[in-house]
């Protein structure tokens, strides 16, 4: 046993290396692949194996393997389905253990991306991308179905650790190369990072899922040794760090409400002593110029009010007023950009949309009401009622019987708290048509809430 852990351990360090040598030499894609293939035929064991395919669709599937990105998802999907047709046979009927409401949910998801490809300009195209999400919620079932066959809901959190310390450490390498002090002189504005991604909004939210669950690890596995206890911390620490470097306002906004989520449900009392000691802190801030002037600059508050969100989402409202029943289409949202821009054609506001329009309308509810219409709409808002109502479940489903898992279903509940109060700044993470490297981490700790409800609900703990 401990000879096939330390195997294991030796190859998800061989492979984080080999991560960070890609990262410097586009060539190395090649050897890794080499490298993953051995892998494969070596263990050919899913409960590695796995996680391991959702280490690569976070970190390779990346901006900047965005030349390789279709070939090494083709690979990845084709190897996912291989070994869920290997292990379907045998296996239970995991299919019904979705709770009845996902089904519904994923079907009028299906359905109003139908409908509005039907009516979009580029039927073809449209259609596509609603395959590409149908495609998506596949993976996302295969994904629960190894969670619940092989048991691997601590391989599924930490191989969303371990991601998040691979793209962390190419952060590093980043800020290193343009100064440790991360301020940019010329531009007066502190320098965002993003390292394999080239949105730092894209780290920031991947951060808001794996800072809660790694708070979550650290209450489940309590009894650990004091030694594991203080890499976890620190780990916790270093993606604060990381976190403060992509500089994204929303994804630090998420984790402030993911903690405070877990803090009043866990600790309730102790929101006092914060709510005391952050007024402290503001009155210390505001009573210092230079500190103040510094985190001024940092949360850019002179363009809170003012910025291209503000014009994407008049443009949305617009595009919503004349598409209210079936919206313009799944990602034609940039295509109408220009019918409705509030600014002068060729100006830096102008520039400044276009480059942000991956971004959609900014907004999540915005962002699905205006490419799907009213359905969309409605799907967007259901997605988080359905994510309370199960957390809310397990929640009390656990708090009397098994303290780690109650406090674990708080955090990954604490998730949707946060990404709720991030999606009305931003629209990707959730349903953002097939979008992996984006949505997938969402979804992970969503099929693990739903895993622990199920668990709990049919009384299977061991």
């Amino acid at each position: 046993m401990k000879l096939k852990l330390s195997i294991n351990n030796s190859i998800s360090a061989l492979f984080s290396v080999a991560i960070l040598v890609l990262t410097y030499y586009s060539l190395a894609f090649y050897a890794l692949a080499v490298l993953l293939l051995i892998i494969i035929l070596y263990l050919g064991k899913e409960k590695f194996i796995i996680p391991l395919i959702i280490i690569v669709f976070l970190v390779l599937v990346s901006d900047f393997t965005e030349s390789y990105r279709n070939y090494i998802n083709g690979f990845l999907i084709l190897l996912l389905c291989y070994f869920f047709a290997k292990n379907y046979k045998n296996s239970s009927n995991i299919f019904g253990l979705i709770p009845k409401e996902i089904i519904y949910f994923i079907m009028i998801t299906f359905f109003s991306m139908l409908i509005s490809s039907v009516f979009s300009k580029d039927i073809s195209y449209t259609l596509l991308i609603t395959s590409r999400q149908m495609l998506f919620f596949v993976l996302v079932y295969i994904f629960f179905f190894f969670l619940h066959e092989k048991n691997l809901m601590i391989h599924y959190i930490n191989s969303l650790l371990i991601v998040g310390l691979i793209l962390g450490i190419v952060i590093l390498f980043e800020v290193s190369t343009k100064g440790i002090i991360a301020f940019s002189i010329q531009n007066n504005a502190f320098n965002q990072f993003g390292g394999l991604y080239s949105n730092p909004n894209a780290l920031g939210l991947l951060l808001t899922v794996i800072i809660p669950l790694l708070l979550g690890k650290i209450f489940f596995n309590q009894k650990e040794k004091v030694i594991f206890q203080r890499l976890y911390y620190t780990l916790l620490a270093f993606f604060f760090i990381i976190l403060f470097l992509t500089n994204s306002r929303a994804s630090i906004g998420a984790v402030i409400i993911s903690i405070t989520y877990i803090t009043w449900k866990i600790k309730p009392k102790v929101l006092k002593y914060i709510a005391v000691i952050f007024v402290v802190l503001v009155l210390i801030v505001v009573s210092l110029p230079v500190m103040s002037n510094y985190l001024s600059i940092y949360f850019r508050v002179e363009r809170i009010f003012e910025n291209t969100r503000t014009y994407i989402w008049d443009m949305s409202f617009e595009i919503i007023q004349n598409n209210l029943w079936v919206g313009v289409g799944p990602e034609l949202f940039g295509s109408h950009i220009f019918k409705h821009l509030p600014v002068m054609l060729g100006s830096f506001e102008a520039h400044q949309i276009w480059w942000a329009k991956s971004g959609t309308s900014h907004n999540f509810f915005l962002f699905k009401f205006a490419e799907t219409g009213l359905l969309g709409l409605i799907s967007s808002i259901w997605l988080f009622v359905l994510f309370f109502k199960i957390a809310l479940t397990a929640e009390r489903k656990t708090k009397n019987i098994d303290a780690n898992y109650y406090k674990l279903t708080i955090c990954i509940g604490s998730i949707g708290a946060g990404l709720l109060g991030r999606s009305f700044l931003e629209s990707t993470g959730l349903i953002s048509n097939g979008w992996i490297t984006r949505d997938l981490p969402f979804w992970i700790a969503f099929i693990i809430l739903i895993h622990i409800h199920n668990k709990f609900s049919f009384n299977e703990i061991k």
